[in-house]
């Protein structure tokens, strides 16, 4: 890194943060959006507002910035719109999931005993609902909505506390989903296929739903969903139609190159009806060549697709995984320690804004293998904590002195 190539990255950061200028009513409050921005690409640990303040440099008061996120009435909304539109890829396939965020008390909104992945099991958390468009080499953010479940919708005086407004009321994770590929597709993009994991594959009405809008798709399903297949008298279980399949109709595939090896394993498609459903899938059951795991994915692609395109589409899901785990670990994404609605919605979208700034970062390297959104993360990490040692005049004067006179001779 040298001075030219710093000062140009940082003329991009604020090119990229005057795009969404006009999303933001008033002068001081772009000026705490950059700040916010600044804070988390910044080298505090932990991405709460205290711990971003105290590493910005010219900062604003600690209560202006947390005034910003948690109470000022701009629109998230209007930011997500913009956001979407600076996308560089317009078409690919959208995967829809949710993650959980665990908490430890129970006044954050959103929060209560629910499945959180990142648990692993039943906890104490957040659940947020998100899409993101996987394109030819990067994934973008698209939507992402707190989950709020009908103990906070159906109660007036915890919605009040929170400050959730009148027009939200109770959906289902399927129902929110469904809802972000609207939004995804009024923006302009071309959505080649949808994945997603069991508990939006198996519920025969959000199937139904893509379908509707005349989209591809490829879901998880759980072994115990019930099909039949052709000819069939009685429907089975996937996980019994997987195993009376043959060892000579499992062919060995290989879907991707991983940081450790190839990443395959033995695949089977069937041709199945799935109960409430009009027409023949694809079932693709999976085997592992470890230790014979098995998982189940239904596709409405065209009976005459072939069983490595089936697939390639099924395995394309697994990009949102590493995204919340960049989220989350580069940018604090689960950091947010503030309670209202509003504060969260506010920190999501500025996280997703970060986030798009490192992805258009990488995508102008000219290097053979594109740098990981860690290592740009490090680059802005150093930048920014060169601006904060500039900006603190007892720290610049440490370092001119500890330049002059080293204190560690070696």
């Amino acid at each position: 890194m040298d001075e030219a190539w710093a000062r140009a990255v940082l003329q991009r950061f604020g090119q990229f943060a005057d795009q969404f200028g006009d999303c933001f009513g008033r002068r001081v409050q772009r000026d705490a959006a950059s700040h916010y921005l600044e804070g988390l690409l910044n080298d505090s640990t932990r991405k709460s507002m205290f711990a971003m303040h105290g590493r910005l440099s010219a900062p604003p008061s600690y209560q202006a910035l947390q005034h910003f996120v948690t109470d000022s009435p701009w629109s998230d909304a209007r930011v997500w719109d913009r956001l979407r539109s600076v996308v560089p890829d317009r078409a690919g396939i959208v995967a829809l999931d949710d993650t959980g965020l665990p908490k430890q008390g129970t006044h954050s909104v959103g929060v209560q005993r629910q499945y959180c992945g990142a648990l692993g099991k039943i906890g104490n958390c957040q659940v947020a609902v998100s899409s993101v468009l996987i394109g030819a080499a990067q994934l973008w953010p698209l939507t992402c909505e707190l989950y709020l479940p009908r103990a906070w919708t159906d109660d007036g005086a915890r919605r009040e506390r929170v400050g959730i407004p009148s027009r939200i009321r109770f959906r289902e994770k399927w129902r929110m989903g469904l809802a972000h590929l609207r939004a995804v597709r009024r923006a302009g993009f071309r959505v080649t296929a949808v994945v997603a994991d069991a508990d939006y594959g198996t519920n025969a009405a959000f199937r139904r739903g893509v379908e509707k809008m005349g989209l591809h798709y490829a879901v998880a399903l759980r072994g115990d969903v019930t099909a039949w297949t052709p000819h069939a008298t009685r429907p089975r279980t996937v996980r019994d139609l997987s195993r009376r399949c043959p060892a000579r109709q499992w062919r060995r595939i290989c879907w991707a190159q991983g940081t450790k090896g190839p990443l395959a394993a033995r695949f089977v498609a069937l041709r199945v009806r799935l109960r409430h459903a009009r027409a023949e899938r694809w079932l693709l059951c999976e085997r592992s060549l470890v230790d014979d795991e098995r998982k189940y994915y239904l596709l409405n692609l065209p009976v005459t697709a072939a069983l490595k395109d089936l697939v390639r589409l099924a395995r394309s899901r697994w990009p949102i995984e590493q995204q919340y785990r960049e989220l989350k670990d580069e940018l604090g994404f689960d950091h947010f320690e503030g309670r209202t609605y509003r504060g969260w919605t506010h920190h999501a979208v500025l996280t997703a804004m970060a986030f798009t700034f490192l992805q258009l970062e990488r995508r102008r390297s000219r290097r053979d293998v594109q740098p990981t959104l860690p290592q740009v993360r490090g680059w802005m990490r150093e930048i920014v904590a060169i601006l904060y040692v500039i900006g603190n005049r007892k720290l610049l004067s440490l370092l001119v002195s500890f330049q002059r006179n080293p204190p560690l001779r070696r």
